[in-house]
């Protein structure tokens, strides 16, 4: 049984190995998956801040810091795992969100590339521009301010609060990898199951 174990996880490394490069392909995808996000992000995230209230305003940034430190968290807990204790979870007959969370470490590099480096610090970049934005509603609101200093302020306290954020993150990623990909494989399970029910219950009528 060890053997048999051993052998699958030899099989898997071996497996993985192919994955672990980057063709000149993906450097071209990656490059306008990002183009692609980056616009994306910073156009809706001025649509919302158009005419937006101060509480509304933070509340936009807070999430955008929420989802860069999640994604952060995923990409080091992907670069931190391995196979090993999906295997053992397998063999114990513990299987939902056990096939994403392989997935996830199968293709580990670009997984962590997607989630860091990409969607990550993407909504790092636009939760910082969009500091320059509460600022001008504070500025608006109390004339008082220098809109100079206060865009520097507010950034400031941004750019802290991501660090921190990864920060804290990075040390609970590396401590539980396995547990942060079982819970986004179930999370990514969940949503297409749904998906495929709902599909499934209203299919499409067929074209005479």
């Amino acid at each position: 049984m060890e053997n048999d174990f051993d052998a699958e996880v030899h099989a898997l490394d071996k497996k993985d190995k192919k994955h672990h490069y980057f063709s000149k392909a993906w450097y071209f995808e990656i490059f306008f998956v990002s183009l692609l996000l980056c616009f994306a992000f910073a156009v809706f995230s001025q649509i919302m801040l158009l005419n937006a209230s101060l509480g509304w305003a933070l509340f936009l940034v807070l999430l955008l810091i929420f989802i860069s430190v999640a994604f952060d968290v995923v990409g080091v807990a992907v670069t931190a795992s391995n196979v090993k204790p999906f295997l053992k979870m397998k063999q114990e007959g513990k299987t939902k969100g056990l096939k994403t969370a392989m997935w996830f470490v199968k293709h580990a590099d670009k997984v962590s590339s997607i989630c860091t480096d990409v969607v990550g610090d993407i909504c790092s970049i636009v939760s910082g521009a969009s500091g320059m934005a509460i600022a001008l509603i504070i500025v608006h609101q109390f004339n008082s301010f220098s809109s100079a200093i206060l865009s520097i302020l507010v950034s400031s306290i941004i750019a802290a609060l991501t660090v921190l954020g990864k920060a804290l993150g990075k040390t609970f990623a590396i401590n539980n990898p396995t547990k942060i990909l079982v819970f986004c494989g179930r999370f990514l399970e969940f949503f297409v199951h749904k998906s495929k029910k709902k599909f499934s219950k209203n299919p499409k009528t067929p074209v005479k």
